[in-house]
Parts: structure tokens; C-alpha cells; sequence
């Protein structure tokens, strides 16, 4: 299909819907919509959730949308006004689907944009604001609110999710078929600092003092299938004896030993990665950006082309006019340079709260774990994993509530390997559990979201 430029606005502040049916009264609304069976609403079939656009905006503030498809469908099929002035796709900073498998989960959707009754004492010349529950924070955000910043950042991350599974048509979010549905490389990159160095921020984002790295280096979407990859825990020879208190030993990472000469060779070779050539772009995971860009710009590589978040990945098609997408719009012959995401980042929008200042405290903060150990190979597992838990999830809001609903019952997420039983003649007793292959680990069941339902009741976690 040809990239959606024209998005309508079916609940709260101006809505192009309120003169659908009764003004004040959402549920004939709710109801019809919801009774819709036609495939663009209903995209794995008649029994499969709504899916509905969401849109962000550059202030943070979110509404839902309805496609210029959708609203066609709808309006005739309802015999209504077709609204005027739609929101274009490059009004928003992030277009992604959002799903409702009933009337009760779409009304709790309508009623977060339910506008509060206006300040009598307000000025005749005061411009009126949404101030309804989902948006009031963001129309007017704090001085200090740098979370609204990366709504849409986070959002991102979802859509992407759902292109690589392929369980999303890109043109309904406003985008071009990108060239990389096949695939999707992702190396997730972890420093492990020395936690007890009290020296100021600035001094340390140019001189850290490491104990040593891990990364997990993996391929989109087979990695979802199994939730592991090729783990490395590199130890620095300067700092072998350096111990950080709380620390574990690894135990899903192929371990090495290393000069800091041998780590920036090491990250030179893995991240030497022509994209244009595979056709497959790369994704960099992080628990701090600017700590991270420092530490690969000392080791010899060029930053020059890496982008922050995934926007380079997802660019807004074209529009000729307001009504008309360019007929002949092109696959981007070239792909993007690495992007960089910070998962912090993720944590800190999602949970509205800063995360933490190691992996395992900021997978805490998440509720996906409650054992903060660390160690640097089997933390960029985790890290990666937190990603995949937070892109994989319900949109923005939704997840924020189901997430501090939900308490792990567990103390990790990583699971030991699989007893070996199918050899009788294999001792348990003889072997290393660091010389297990993270390939093998077997991950437990826990709540993880299917990609129709995102957080339904009944999936899981991870």
C-alpha cells in the first residue's frame, strides 16, 4: 500500500470525530468501531484486536488516529461527514499501531482524553489547552520533564519491532517499505565502570575507569524466537584485579582477556559493518550514550554517520500534495549509518522515573528483574533482552500502567542451561558452567506479550 499521509483524530481535544454521533457521548463511537470486521481494521483477521495508529507529537503529547483509509471505510459504511484538515504524517515525531482487543480496553483509551471542565477564572484571550489525563503533562511540560522528549523515541522502537516480524503493513504508520525487512543486525554494548569512581561525570565520560565489557551481537527477527545471541564478556588486563562490589561471574559469555588496545581492535572488527553491502542495518543498544559514543570514538571509530534513536531508519514518506502521496516514491536506495539507542533512555519514558545507573538496577526499574548484580557479557544479554520486553509492548501509557502492576517473581531473568539428561554417561559434576553456550540457555517462561495483543492478560512477559 501506498504510504498513509492523512491521519484523523478520534478522541479528545478537537477530535475531526466529535460530530460523528453524539458530541459528548463516546460509546456509539467505541461501539462501532469496535464492531468493525473489514481488514483495515482488523489485520490478522475478523477474531484478531483493532489496530489503530498512534501519533505523537513534538510536545509528547499523544492522540489516536485513525488512517485516511480507515476513515473512509468508516464514514461511508456510517453514512458521515468526511472531517476536513487532517493531521499530516510530518505532524508527528512517531506514527505507531496500537491494538484493542475490546470495547472495555478502547473506552479506558477514550477516557484518558476526556477533557476536564475549563478554569472559569481563565482569560477570555487565554488559547484553550488539552487537559485531559493523557495529555495535560505534555501540552505544558515542566522545565525538568525531559522524559516527554523521548515519547516518541520509545515509540519508535515499537514500530520497528512490529516491521521486522513483519506483523505491520508500513505504509499504515507513514512509511516507505524499507529495504530491511529481512533483517535487522543488533549489537548490544555494555561498559562495566569501576562503581565506586567518585570523580565528576565530565571527568569520567573522558577517562572511565573500565573493569571490563560485554556485547551480545544479534540478528532481528530470529533472535526473538529463542531471546539469545553471541555473548562476550572481555576483562581488562589493567583492571583484572579491580573487583566491583555486587558483581557476579559470567555466566552466559564467552569469557576473554584484554589490553585496551586488544578492546578497540575488538569493537573496531564488530562494529566494521557496511550495511549497504548485507543490506541489513545495525542497531546499537546501549545503557548510556555518551559514555558509549566516547569510549568507540578513542577506539578508532568514526561517529560521523551514527544517529541517535531509529528516526534515520523510519523516515516519513513524501507527500506531493495534501491529499496525494507521490505516486512513484522510492525505496531508499542507501541505507542509514548505525543507530545508536540508548535503553536508559526507554526506561526513564517508560516508567517515568530514572532508571538506573547499572543494567540490572535499570532492569529493576522495569520490573523484569530483581537481582542487580552485575557483569558486563551476560548484562548485554539482559539489555538486549529489556529492549525486545519494552518494543514488543503495549504503546507508551499502556505500558507504563501494566508495568508497575507487575511485580517479578523471580530474581533473574537469565535462566541456567538445560540439565543434560539425554547422555547417561555425562557427569553434571564435570562441567564449567562458564563454558556454557548462551546459545543453549533455556528462558523460562514469564509475561511476555504476543505481537497481536501486545500485554493481553494472557501472554507473557518474556
Amino acid at each position: 500500500m501506498y504510504p498513509e499521509s492523512d491521519y484523523y483524530q478520534i478522541s479528545g481535544y478537537q477530535a475531526h470525530s466529535h460530530n460523528w454521533f453524539k458530541k459528548f457521548d463516546d460509546k456509539p463511537l467505541i461501539r462501532e468501531i469496535m464492531a468493525m470486521k473489514s481488514k483495515l481494521f482488523r489485520t490478522r483477521g475478523e477474531d484478531s484486536p483493532v489496530e489503530l495508529v498512534l501519533g505523537i507529537l513534538p510536545s509528547g503529547a499523544s492522540y489516536l488516529l485513525m488512517t485516511g483509509e480507515q476513515m473512509q471505510t468508516f464514514t461511508l459504511k456510517h453514512r458521515l461527514n468526511i472531517p476536513k484538515t487532517p493531521w499530516r504524517a510530518s505532524d508527528f515525531r512517531s506514527l505507531s499501531p496500537i491494538y484493542f482487543n475490546s470495547t472495555d480496553e478502547l473506552s479506558a483509551k477514550f477516557a484518558t482524553y476526556k477533557q476536564r471542565p475549563r478554569n472559569k477564572n481563565r482569560r477570555d484571550h487565554e488559547k484553550p489547552l488539552d487537559n485531559s489525563q493523557a495529555n495535560r503533562g505534555f501540552v505544558q511540560p515542566g522545565p525538568d520533564d525531559t522524559a516527554v522528549l523521548y515519547r516518541d523515541y520509545f515509540e519508535q522502537q515499537r514500530t520497528l519491532y512490529r516491521l521486522v516480524t513483519r506483523d505491520l503493513e508500513p505504509g499504515k504508520v507513514g512509511l516507505v517499505t524499507p529495504p530491511w525487512l529481512g533483517g535487522v543486525r543488533v549489537v548490544s554494548l555494555v561498559l562495566g565502570e569501576w562503581t565506586v569512581d567518585n570523580r565528576p561525570r565530565t571527568v569520567r565520560l573522558n577517562d572511565p575507569r573500565l573493569v571490563d565489557v560485554g556485547w551480545t551481537d544479534a540478528l532481528l527477527p530470529s533472535f526473538f524466537e529463542n531471546l539469545t545471541g553471541s555473548t562476550v564478556h572481555l576483562k581488562l588486563e589493567s583492571t583484572v584485579k579491580m573487583i566491583n562490589p555486587g558483581s557476579k561471574n559470567p555466566y552466559f559469555s564467552q569469557v576473554v582477556e584484554d589490553d585496551l588496545a586488544g578492546l578497540y581492535q575488538r569493537l573496531r572488527d564488530l562494529l566494521s559493518h557496511d550495511a549497504n553491502k548485507s543490506g541489513i542495518p545495525l542497531i546499537v543498544l546501549v545503557h548510556d550514550e555518551d559514555m558509549a559514543r566516547g569510549l568507540l570514538s578513542r577506539a578508532g571509530i568514526n561517529l560521523d554517520l551514527w544517529s541517535s534513536g531509529l528516526s534515520n531508519l523510519l523516515p516519513i514518506a513524501p507527500v506531493k500534495s495534501r491529499y496525494k502521496v507521490e505516486e512513484h516514491t522510492p525505496t531508499p536506495a542507501i541505507l542509514p549509518g548505525p543507530s545508536i539507542v540508548d535503553v536508559k533512555t526507554l526506561v526513564k519514558s517508560v516508567m517515568q522515573t530514572n532508571a538506573g545507573h547499572t543494567v540490572p538496577h535499570s532492569a529493576k526499574v522495569l520490573h523484569v528483574q530483581t537481582d542487580t548484580k552485575t557483569c558486563a557479557g551476560d548484562d548485554s544479554l539482559l539489555l538486549l533482552r529489556m529492549w525486545t520486553s519494552m518494543a514488543e509492548g503495549l504503546a507508551i501509557d499502556e505500558q507504563h500502567k501494566q508495568r508497575e502492576d507487575y511485580q517479578p517473581d523471580c530474581a533473574r531473568v537469565l535462566a541456567p542451561p538445560q540439565a543434560q539428561t539425554a547422555n547417561a554417561d555425562v557427569n553434571p559434576n564435570d562441567s564449567d558452567p562458564n563454558d556454557s553456550d548462551p546459545n543453549d540457555v533455556d528462558i523460562p517462561p514469564g509475561p511476555r506479550p504476543t505481537r497481536a495483543d501486545d500485554f493481553s492478560d494472557d501472554d507473557d512477559d518474556w
